[in-house]
């Protein structure tokens, strides 16, 4: 079974990176999401942050300043997250050592990195850990119905279509769209290039999520110097 798997692993490995050497254009850009695309997340999250209240044109809606201060509280955990993601991929390199693609084969490597071990991909950790938060942030909004009993209550149709007219509620829904095809493209470039497995990118994926569904069990604990930092942001008028 083990075997089969890492046959299969092996399998999809040398498929993706195949391609790599071929055409200029394609290695350039995957070198690129490979090695520099990781850093574009603190770019996408000072966007996410949004402008201060102060600067805005236009006044928000009271339900929008509440999902604006909720998605500025998940950009203040995804650094948790993060942290509690590379804490995993360090503790299972501790006890798990995958040599890395082009040690123990023949590959189209297309960066340099050293010879340590492949299984899990911090890089892919981290962007999941960034996915996991943005989405799990969200799901409230979401899944929220308002708690009344009246014949006027909106449906479920309803209230996704007042988030997609809400210009707070769609911006969250695309970082969280632009996030996931961020943290994917990362991970296949990683293959491409010949430095991890596929099981790298699942294993590093898996350990991002979980990480952001810690912090996200953590929360409540974390609300009170979340709610300080935002406010000392408000003050200093960034937020």
């Amino acid at each position: 079974m083990v075997t089969d798997l890492l046959h299969v692993n092996y399998m999809l490995f040398t498929e993706i990176n195949e391609y790599a050497g071929i055409n200029y254009a394609l290695d350039a850009i995957m070198v690129f999401c490979a090695n520099t695309l990781i850093f574009c997340w603190p770019l996408l999250l000072l966007l996410a942050w949004g402008l201060p209240l102060g600067w805005r044109k236009r006044a928000l809606s009271e339900q929008d300043k509440a999902r604006l201060q909720q998605r500025r509280a998940s950009i203040l955990w995804i650094i948790i997250a993060c942290a509690v993601a590379y804490g995993i991929n360090l503790t299972i390199e501790q006890f798990v050592f995958e040599p890395r693609p082009f040690i123990t084969h023949h590959v189209n490597l297309l960066v340099h990195h050293v010879a340590d071990s492949s299984f899990p991909s911090d890089h892919t950790a981290w962007s999941f850990a960034v996915v996991g938060m943005l989405i799990l942030s969200q799901l409230p909004w979401l899944l929220m119905r308002t708690h009344t009993t009246s014949s006027s209550a909106p449906t479920k149709q309803e209230h996704l279509q007042g988030i997609l007219h809400s210009p707070i509620g769609k911006t969250s829904l695309l970082f969280c769209v632009i996030a996931i095809a961020v943290a994917c493209v990362i991970g296949v470039a990683r293959v491409f290039v010949g430095i991890h497995y596929p099981d790298d990118i699942v294993g590093g994926a898996f350990d991002g999520i979980i990480a952001a569904i810690i912090v996200t069990l953590l929360r409540r604990g974390l609300q009170r110097p979340t709610q300080v930092v935002l406010r000392f942001a408000e003050r200093m008028h960034v937020a």
